[in-house]
């Protein structure tokens, strides 16, 4: 093969390294060994080739590598043959170099770039051989396979989801068709009914008619056999006398039966009238049902962004209670004002822990009320409970389950309290007397989340959509609000709301919204009073 310059052809022993000479003083007739390597040049130069090869204007700025980093020989056919990746930028030369500094493969040509000028460059094919074994490498591996599972994770949630929501649209067409079925039950009863009603109106009113239509045929038979007696004696005048005077009573007793008659003739006429709450069902456009959009857990939905905040809130309501135990107010009166909390002193507690073995989460307290007793009531979301807590001893003393997870809770007269149920719709009653027990519940129209009581009302917010709703104790809709007098939504997410009294007459309602980070004050009213 031709030689190339700087280069002898190998021999039978010794390493192409000890056969690699400057190549500029080859050209001179001189073996000098090389002491640098040009990247861009694709030269081997000793210390003074060096030397020059860095003072030149045209080669300045050329990098070079020293005896470390260098290659052993200039082999470009070979060396080409273990590089298959072209340079983005310079479409006709492999990448062969790295820059640590920059973080960033390069060809030969990048090299001559003013930008890695001053980096200390190295070839891949050095870099390479500590790279297999390498941290960054084995890190890169680590995160592959934890890539990979996550993502058969992830499939596998997927699919479940899938699942899911198969066996929950199996659930509910087989609830909407048992409710549909029902329905149909109930309107075939209905509808026998109302026929034997209407059967039965249409039997008695012909009865009655059959028996007014056979009086007045007897009455008319009678009355021409006497018309046709008093023909007959027309020939002797002294019997037509005596009858003529005998029929008169007879026509008296006619007419008496005819008017019997006529007071009795007034027969029941009917008419089959719509429902007017039926109309209502075949008016609307949500008859039978409505197919709702519901989060897969409330918890899941608020918890990330609250938890924190609610922690701080409740530590911030039980410093509150205990403030107003301080003031040694005996047994306040429902919504009566907090006394100014500016003027104390405040320190932390000892920790109360509410978790019990009863549950199997973790605890989240959406709701807490100080009650009579030094005791508090709180609302466990997470372990679907409601708990009271003895602070003279920092002990769980009651815990009783509901039906679903509870949010916001209040205090209502005569040792009982209210707790909002959002997923299932409902308000349910609970005794704080003695143990906690369930009482009543109330279905309300919506996810309510935050409540409170005042002048034997409940003052309820509720979410998707948000509005505030003040009702009776049954459930009952007094006034709704959920838009400003412009037409502009009130509410997104009315999380909490609370009812003072900022003097002895004047209550005021504050709700707060974790979407729009604001509290709304309303009057009792409803009416929008101000937005902080």
């Amino acid at each position: 093969m031709d030689a190339v310059s700087g280069k002898k052809a190998p021999e039978g022993t010794g390493s192409v390294s000890d056969h690699t000479f400057c190549q500029t003083c080859a050209n001179d007739g001189k073996d000098i060994p090389p002491d640098a390597f040009c990247t861009v040049c694709k030269e081997f130069l000793c210390s003074n080739c060096a030397r020059v090869h860095r003072n030149m204007k045209l080669t300045k700025s050329h990098p070079l590598q020293d005896k470390s980093t260098m290659p052993s020989s200039l082999q470009p056919e070979s060396e080409n043959k273990h590089f298959t990746e072209t340079c983005q930028r310079h479409a006709e030369e492999f990448i062969k170099y790295f820059c640590p500094n920059h973080e960033t493969l390069l060809c030969g040509d990048c090299l001559a770039e003013k930008e890695h000028s001053s980096c200390t460059i190295e070839r891949i094919s050095q870099v390479a051989k500590r790279y297999k074994e390498g941290p960054k490498y084995n890190g890169l591996k680590a995160a592959l396979v934890q890539v990979v599972n996550d993502i058969g994770n992830l499939s596998d949630n997927i699919q479940a989801s899938m699942n899911y929501i198969d066996e929950e649209s199996f659930t509910n067409i087989n609830a909407l068709r048992k409710f549909r079925n029902e329905i149909n039950q109930y309107l075939d009863k209905r509808e026998q009914k109302l026929l034997e009603e209407i059967e039965q109106k249409k039997k008695n009113s012909q009865s009655l008619l059959s028996e007014l239509k056979s009086n007045c045929q007897d009455i008319q038979a009678a009355t021409e056999k006497l018309k046709a007696e008093l023909q007959a004696k027309e020939v002797n005048s002294n019997q037509l006398f005596i009858s003529g005077t005998s029929a008169i009573k007879e026509l008296v007793g006619f007419q008496s039966a005819l008017k019997d008659i006529r007071g009795k003739k007034s027969v029941s006429y009917f008419k089959f009238t719509r429902d007017p709450t039926t109309e209502q069902l075949l008016a609307s456009c949500t008859a039978i049902g409505r197919v709702d959009q519901v989060a897969s857990d409330l918890a899941d939905q608020v918890a990330s962004d609250l938890a924190d905040k609610v922690a701080s809130d409740l530590a911030d309501q039980v410093a509150s209670d205990l403030a107003d135990q301080q003031t040694k107010l005996q047994e306040p009166a429902l919504n009566q004002g907090r006394a100014d909390l500016r003027q104390y002193q405040f320190s932390k507690l000892p920790g109360i822990p509410v978790k019990t073995a009863a549950d199997a989460s973790y605890c989240f307290l959406t709701g807490v009320a100080f009650l009579s007793g030094d005791r508090l009531l709180l609302a466990d979301f997470s372990n679907c409970s409601v708990k009271l807590v003895d602070t003279t001893t920092n002990k769980i003393v009651s815990q009783v389950k509901l039906p679903d997870k509870p949010w916001g809770l209040c205090l209502l007269p005569g040792e009982k309290a209210a707790v909002t149920l959002p997923r299932e719709k409902k308000i349910q009653f609970v005794s704080t007397k003695g143990n906690a027990t369930l009482q009543d519940v109330v279905k309300v129209d919506g996810q309510c989340c935050g409540i409170d009581f005042c002048d034997d009302n409940l003052i309820v917010s509720f979410i998707l959509p948000g509005k505030v709703v003040m009702m009776d104790m049954t459930g009952k809709v007094k006034k709704s609000v959920n838009k400003e007098s412009i037409g502009k939504p009130l509410f997104q997410f009315p999380s909490y709301l609370t009812v003072t009294r900022e003097n002895q007459s004047t209550p005021a309602i504050y709700v707060s919204d974790r979407n729009t980070n604001t509290i709304t004050k309303l009057s009792i009213s409803l009416e929008m009073l101000q937005s902080y």
